[in-house]
């Protein structure tokens, strides 16, 4: 019962997605300009509308958990992939095997520096 549904869901959701929004915060450094394009190419679907539980950077409430966990953390859950609370799940490398463990840190540096921009601009 539950795989139609999804695959519906999948109908509804997936046209949205597709229509990559280029309007992120654009941050100074090569690395955070790579893991942009890496984030935008990879993991925007996701974390850029909340799908399947996904935090978005330009959510604070969800990144300030995040931000205070190492960056280490943050690069294992990404790279091996994690199960959180109430059964979301990152899948490893984002889903994507062909990403290095580089790009996927650069994309977890561009994702930490976003939310941190906004929280700046809620305390404003």
């Amino acid at each position: 019962m539950r795989a139609p549904l999804y695959s519906l869901l999948a109908l509804c959701v997936f046209p949205v997605i597709a229509e990559v929004n280029t309007s992120y915060v654009v941050l100074e450094g090569e690395r955070l300009q790579q893991g942009r394009d890496i984030w935008l190419a990879n993991c925007e679907g996701c974390h850029g509308y909340g799908f399947a539980g996904a935090p978005v950077p330009m959510t604070p409430s969800e990144w300030a958990p995040r931000l205070e966990k190492s960056r280490t953390v943050l690069y294992e859950h990404a790279i091996d992939g994690f199960f959180g609370a109430d059964d979301t799940m990152m899948p490893a490398r984002g889903g994507n095997p062909d990403l290095t463990d580089d790009e996927v840190k650069s994309a977890v540096d561009y994702m930490a520096a976003l939310a941190a921009y906004y929280i700046q601009l809620e305390r404003k």
